[in-house]
Order: C-alpha cells, then structure tokens, then sequence
C-alpha cells in the first residue's frame, strides 16, 4: 500500500453524528510503520480524549480509538494496535483470532494529533517492530471507533463482514502492505 488514502466505513448499525468521512493511509519503511487517519466532519460534536496521554493503557476503544491489525499474509498470528488522539497507545500480539493475547514489546509510537473543527488528523510512527523485518508480504487492517458527545460508539473499517461489529475476524486484513 501506498500513502494513497482508503476510505473506511462506519457500521450501518451504529451511526453517529459529527462524521462524514474516515481516511486512512500507511507506508513501511524497513521495519518503520507510519499510519495516518483523516476524520472529517464536525469535531465539535465527537468525544475526543485530551490530556497529556503518551502512556500505554487497556481499553483505548471504550471511546475515540484508532487501530490497526497487522499479520503476515495469510498467517494465523496478528498484532493489534490502538492510537488514543492524545497519544496514549496500547499494542497486542495474538497466536489465532482472539487468543493468546499478550503486550507486543515495541518502543512506544510517536502519535501526533492535528484538530480543528472540521477536521481531526491522527498520524502515527511505530518504529522497529520486528514483524516489518520478515521480509514476507504483510496485510493490514485499519480500523476505528468513534464516540459521539451525546453518547454512542460507532465502528469503522474497509469492510463489515457482519451484522455485528468485529474487528477480530481473518476479514478485516484486506490491504497488503509492501
């Protein structure tokens, strides 16, 4: 993939105000990630995390929460990302879907927020991660969720394979990432 954005796709089941659009975009550079997602619409109207954040947590997709999924092609095995917009993170390695979770040992990203009111830019630098320098062809699958002031979660992705909200399926991998 290329720095080429892709638009992503809310939930038709769960739908907030406040978002028109959802881009995302990625490039490899050695054993480098760097991740940028584009929200437009009225911010104002979002629950955005704020503070100092830059702390590894659990539990980031309770509220505005940007993700990635990473696998070598057509492997079993996975790692999950999460980017909080104010810079907390949290990164997991899995053997299957759903199993065999565990913190993936990386040096803490470098996520940068960019806000205004029609407009909230994420990007995101995860640097060494070993799983780059294989050398096989890997797939990616970004997602997101957002939360809307007046309550509500809505789940974003280049595809929903159901009528329920999973980011843990084998379907959600649907960019190669060269």
């Amino acid at each position: 993939m290329s720095d080429s954005p892709v638009s992503l796709h809310a939930h038709p089941a769960h739908l907030i105000d406040g978002v028109d659009r959802l881009e995302f975009s990625a490039t490899r550079t050695g054993s480098d990630l760097s991740l940028r997602y584009d929200l437009f619409g009225n911010v104002s109207r979002l629950e955005i995390p704020d503070g100092m954040g830059g702390e590894r947590r659990h539990e980031l997709w309770r509220t505005t929460c940007f993700e990635a999924f990473l696998r070598a092609e057509d492997a079993e095995a996975y790692v999950e990302f999460n980017f909080a917009p104010n810079a907390d993170w949290a990164a997991y390695q899995f053997t299957r879907i759903r199993e065999g979770r565990s913190d993936l040992d990386i040096p803490a990203p470098r996520i940068e927020l960019k806000k205004t009111t029609e407009r909230l830019s994420v990007s995101v630098m995860v640097q060494g991660l070993s799983l780059l320098r294989r050398g096989s062809r890997l797939e990616l699958g970004p997602t997101a969720i957002i939360e809307g002031k007046e309550g509500g979660l809505s789940y974003w992705a280049l595809h929903h394979p159901s009528n329920k909200p999973d980011f843990h399926t084998s379907e959600i991998f649907k960019l190669n990432l060269d």
